[in-house]
């Protein structure tokens, strides 16, 4: 199989040669790359450089471009700054208040914000790499944690805690929803072969599982019956420790989680594992960018012993890579996978 034949078939419910490798590399690779952050994050040409570049390096099946979790609140008025060579942070939100709501556009990925460079990316890579390497676009953030940059997360958080029934409410999730909802559609009309999200603020480290429960998992179930309805493949992370919530993601349409490294990985392949596809979820801190590579090869090698069976499993890192990471650490995770992630 060739890389692409190879995610295909996990994502098709199907059992590769071996387990396909998906890094989730974009700071990592543009240092490697002599891209500053600043450039990669506005640069469609940057972008492509950065992850074929990469992919030639290290060989890896899944090429995940993305650029930060910034992109799509910016696009709808939000305000970002970066430090250098660092991923943008929101530091203004688009609207004050609830009242505000009606002012807040439907976007169009195609002209607004950086989402055009981030399209523009994944078309140049796709007439590049064509069908053997699998493209995975990334449309962060997904409603939740959209609705929270677009609105200022303490504010937001203390809306839903204190008038959850405020159709105000609604009305933002719905237009978060439904601009979160064309991005995927436009990568993968770009070229993009599977999409993913993050909703980075809506796990329990930081919200209730009861008020993930009403507030955001709606929107992510929806999300995956729309996109499915559309052809489109979608990869979900949360970030931080989702044990407590798997038995409700388990219950969406056919998707892939790609699990933070805090998740129980015993529970997760017992759970969502059973007829979702896993991704992760090596330690990208203390294992990848920080660890000896005999660190990251038993890192890999207890994560495969745990997920490979039944197939439905891709390899990554529980979240994104850190730039410091020493290409060693990466060679010895993808050697480790040609090496035990073998079906028989």
């Amino acid at each position: 199989m060739n890389s692409l034949e190879r995610v295909r078939t996990v994502l098709a419910g199907g059992i590769p040669d071996r387990v396909p490798v998906c890094l989730h590399n974009f700071m990592l690779a543009a240092r490697e790359a002599g891209v500053s952050i600043e450039d990669y994050r506005v640069n469609p040409q940057a972008i492509a450089r950065v992850h074929l570049e990469a992919v030639e390096k290290y060989g890896h099946d899944c090429i995940m471009v993305d650029t930060d979790t910034t992109m799509l609140a910016e696009a709808m008025g939000a305000r970002s700054k970066c430090a250098p060579n660092q991923p943008g942070r929101i530091v203004e939100p688009a609207i004050r208040s609830l009242d505000e709501v009606d002012r807040l556009k439907v976007i169009n990925p195609e002209t607004d914000g950086r989402i055009p460079a981030l399209l523009e990316a994944v078309r140049l890579m796709r007439k590049q790499v064509g069908n053997e390497v699998a493209i995975r676009g990334n449309a962060d953030q997904a409603a939740f944690a959209l609705a929270c940059l677009v609105r200022g997360i303490e504010d937001f958080l203390m809306e839903l805690a204190e008038q959850p029934d405020n159709p105000r409410l609604s009305e933002l999730m719905e237009i978060c929803y439904q601009n979160h909802l064309a991005v995927h559609r436009a990568l993968a009309k770009a070229g993009a072969h599977l999409t993913s999200l993050g909703d980075s603020l809506a796990g329990p480290d930081v919200i209730s599982p009861r008020m993930f429960t009403r507030f955001a998992r709606p929107y992510e179930k929806r999300l995956v019956d729309d996109l499915a309805a559309d052809g489109i493949f979608v990869v979900i992370h949360i970030c931080g420790n989702t044990s407590r919530i798997l038995d409700m993601l388990a219950e969406y349409g056919p998707c892939g989680f790609e699990l933070d490294y805090r998740t129980d990985v015993a529970r997760a392949k017992q759970t969502v594992g059973a007829r979702h596809v896993l991704f992760g979820n090596i330690d990208p801190s203390a294992v990848l960018a920080l660890g000896t590579g005999q660190k990251v090869r038993e890192a890999t090698r207890q994560l495969i012993s745990m997920w490979k069976s039944g197939g439905r499993f891709i390899l990554n890192a529980g979240c994104a890579i850190p730039p410091t990471t020493p290409p060693e650490n990466i060679q010895a995770l993808i050697e480790t996978a040609r090496e035990c992630g073998v079906y028989d």
